[in-house]
């Protein structure tokens, strides 16, 4: 019981829902520190919106915003603050980290079907042509990190760097069949649409959200962790005071159509010119089966890639980032 008032505390202290007791040292520094709402700390990062036609994407922009920086790029059901234990820890003069559409604070995209995973690739091409960038380099996790791998097949003088946490460009070569995957995702999206209409979103304690996401993500993310995600990926209800309700847009929950065949992966393999760098967690969720076979065939694929095994779950650069920041700096810095 004691624990669990502990990492009650811990998780409320993310959020930045209780002030900091300054003589205490959670084990989660580093998320008190660069997290947590304070007016003795001043926030290393500027909330950034980037136009779209739909509306805006959100994003946090670490560093000077004169220089052209690393883009970071999210997991599927996660948003940027994935990156905020690791960001202050990277030699990096800027990074920009966004929330993929219906993701964080981010706009929803407009209804008028299921998901699909290129929208997502355009998405990132939409910010490059807005910015005006001739070469980028990228720091991506899991779905973010799909979607750099992908741009980096489709134009590739286009990227320089590209750094896959737990790249799930593997997770696109799904062995449930084709059409049957269509299937069930066009039915799951048509339902999730008539709640949306119905019916207001559920809406939970912040102990609750915890839990869910917690359970949701197969325990891959810590508590403390989880409260991190949430600082983004919530919003207070309107109707029940101290409850709240999860803000990404619930479509994005069933399987994103549009992804590539095994071959297509191979060949957007081939196709790169950019150095990358590969980091799997050795308790994470690229290790078995088909996963890893095409996971290992696609590095294979990659002419300049350097890969680690490194101790953490899928969410390793987010709970622990100091397994994970040495190698993207000494990366970045060659």
């Amino acid at each position: 019981m004691a624990f669990r008032s502990r990492s009650v505390m811990l998780c409320r202290v993310a959020l930045g829902l209780q002030p900091r007791n300054l003589s205490y040292r959670p084990r989660c520094h580093q998320i008190c520190r660069y997290v947590t709402v304070s007016h003795e700390v001043e926030k290393p990062f500027q909330e950034v919106q980037i136009p779209v036609p739909w509306g805006y994407v959100a994003g946090k922009w670490w560093g000077d915003q004169n220089v052209q920086p690393v883009l970071g790029l999210h997991g599927w059901d996660d948003n940027c603050a994935t990156f905020d234990t690791l960001a202050p820890l990277l030699n990096l003069p800027s990074f920009l980290t966004v929330d993929i559409m219906g993701h964080g604070m981010s706009s929803y995209f407009p209804i008028f079907g299921a998901s699909n995973f290129m929208d997502a690739v355009i998405l990132l091409r939409r910010i490059v042509n807005y910015f005006e960038w001739n070469k980028i380099s990228i720091v991506g996790h899991s779905f973010g990190s799909a979607m750099g791998f992908t741009y980096a097949g489709i134009y590739p003088d286009d990227v320089e760097k590209l750094v896959g946490i737990e790249c799930a460009r593997s997770l696109l070569s799904d062995t449930q069949p084709l059409l049957e995957r269509l299937r069930d995702t066009m039915e799951q999206t048509l339902a999730i649409e008539e709640k949306m209409v119905a019916s207001d979103p559920p809406d939970y304690t912040i102990e609750e959200l915890v839990d869910k996401m917690y359970e949701g993500r197969f325990k891959s993310v810590t508590r403390e962790s989880c409260a991190v995600l949430l600082r983004r990926g919530m919003k207070k209800s309107e109707k029940n005071k101290d409850r709240y309700y999860l803000s990404r847009d619930p479509r994005v929950k069933p399987s994103w159509i549009g992804c590539a065949q095994d071959e297509q992966l191979m060949e957007l393999a081939r196709r790169m010119k950019c150095k990358v760098l590969s980091v799997r967690g050795k308790q994470g969720f690229l290790l078995s089966g088909a996963v890893e076979r095409v996971y290992v065939q696609t590095l294979k694929e990659i002419k300049q890639c350097e890969h680690h095994d490194v101790d953490g779950s899928h969410h390793l650069h987010l709970n622990n980032p100091e397994n994970v920041a040495p190698l993207i700096n000494k990366f970045f810095s060659v």
